[in-house]
């Protein structure tokens, strides 16, 4: 099923750049890849986006990742410590 636009999200600040990745993805192979997810950590550690953002964007995208849920989950748990840590 292909996706033509972004629908509306219960997440308070998600990355649009991030979700416009994700949901290109999906559109070509059935699920985003393992890349945006460590694009997206990077921005997160080096600060570029905050913990939460991530956080918010990691559950806007989880629909349009089935293949990359396993790495997804690891992806939140380390921003989840980050807030933890008040990163």
């Amino acid at each position: 099923m292909k996706v033509d636009k972004v629908g509306t999200t219960n997440f308070q600040a998600v990355n649009q750049k991030y979700l416009q990745k994700a949901i290109k993805g999906y559109n070509r192979f059935g699920s985003f890849s393992g890349e945006l997810l460590e694009c997206l950590r990077a921005d997160v550690f080096f600060r570029a986006i905050s913990a939460r953002d991530g956080l918010d964007t990691l559950e806007a995208i989880r629909k349009y990742g089935s293949d990359t849920i396993d790495f997804l989950e690891h992806v939140k748990e380390n921003f989840e410590a980050l807030l933890k840590r008040g990163y």
